[in-house]
């Protein structure tokens, strides 16, 4: 069963997103929100995210709505023809793999009754091989195993345009060397783990932590220097701080205790909110918008989405997307802004016009 939550309630929450459809299937036990954010510049697009939620439907609800707005941020500062969306499944702790997979193909059936203005994929809590799944029940999927030469894990294009937003970064605050640098990587899932190996590559100092004994014993062979906790790796003396788990890492309190000249990651949403945000740049702090610096993936979806393999195309989107960040902290820093307005001023900019231009064609 499929509930849409009406526009008033999304006002009154101050939210401003198209649609929203809480699902709820006996049958499996799923419980899930679909969030579509915006569809002005083209279909919905972002990952099925699959964890638990303390507070249950509330907190998973307040979740899609948040990262389905940062996917419709991400897609139109990456100059891509896409809104954004979010599915979030919670995790109620009693799920088998048959009720797993019963809950997955449950989901993707509503993913197809939406007709496409939601495209679903890889995230938090499912894989490659859940995509392929879901791909058997809607024709709305990315990020599923290589297919007609295009598909495959977006993580390692995601890892590129965060290691590019850092050299951005760097680059801005006069030293764009990696080199001799000290990076603390929190969370080191496909795309923190890519990431550290490439920054150690670069003769990186890195320090790194994350849950998953196995992937912290593995980058330490390489030279990563293992933290006990996140707690550890924002004490440590950095220059660049990468959350890579979660969202709402850095609140005001951790922001107050950082030695580090930059934070630029792979979360979503890293910062608890704007007074964060604030207090990172009293203290000259250089926070680069999560979604520009982890906009790789979206990349990588969209052209499997169009079905396109091309190798050479895909090198210059990460290209553009390292410039259009280094632009984008240039103009935060000459104008005394935070990177976090200029960036979306220029995304809500895109969106507005497009909506301007639909409207004017209604007209004609």
């Amino acid at each position: 069963m499929t509930e849409t939550v009406g526009d008033v309630l999304l006002e009154s929450l101050g939210w401003q997103h198209e649609r929203i459809h809480c699902v709820d299937d006996p049958a499996s036990g799923l419980r899930a929100v679909i969030a579509i954010h915006s569809t002005v510049l083209g279909p919905s697009l972002g990952g099925m995210r699959i964890r638990r939620y303390e507070h249950g439907l509330a907190e998973a609800l307040d979740d899609a709505l948040r990262l389905s707005r940062a996917m419709t941020l991400k897609a139109s500062a990456a100059g891509l023809d896409l809104g954004g969306g979010k599915a979030v499944v919670i995790d109620d702790g009693s799920c088998d793999d048959a009720r797993r997979r019963a809950r997955l193909v449950a989901l993707a059936r509503e993913i197809e009754r939406l007709d496409g203005a939601y495209i679903t994929g890889e995230d938090i809590g499912t894989t490659t091989s859940d995509m392929d799944l879901v791909a058997e029940h809607t024709r709305h999927v990315i990020g599923r195993s290589v297919h007609d030469g295009v598909g495959g894990d977006p993580s390692p294009a995601t890892a590129r345009t965060v290691l590019g937003a850092i050299q951005a970064a760097l680059e801005v605050l006069a030293g764009d060397a990696l080199a001799g640098r000290t990076v603390g990587v929190i969370g080191l899932g496909k795309v923190g783990a890519q990431l550290a190996e490439w920054l150690l590559e670069a003769g990186v100092r890195v320090i790194g932590c994350d849950p998953v004994a196995e992937t912290v014993q593995r980058l330490a062979a390489a030279g990563m220097e293992p933290a006990a906790s996140a707690e550890d790796v924002c004490g440590a003396r950095l220059d660049v701080l990468a959350p890579c788990a979660v969202g709402g890492m850095v609140d005001e309190a951790t922001a107050a205790r950082l030695q580090c000249d930059v934070v630029c990651g792979a979360a979503n949403n890293p910062l608890t909110g704007r007074a964060a945000a604030e207090l990172l740049a009293s203290r000259g702090i250089l926070y680069v918008p999560d979604f520009l610096s982890n906009c790789g993936g979206l990349i990588h979806a969209d052209g499997e989405r169009r079905g396109k393999a091309d190798a050479d195309a895909l090198e210059r989107a990460l290209a553009d997307a390292q410039a259009r960040t280094r632009d984008v902290l240039l103009e935060a820093c000459e104008s005394g802004r935070l990177p976090s307005d200029v960036a979306e001023a220029q995304a809500w900019s895109r969106i507005e016009r497009a909506r301007t231009e639909r409207a004017a064609g209604v007209l004609a």
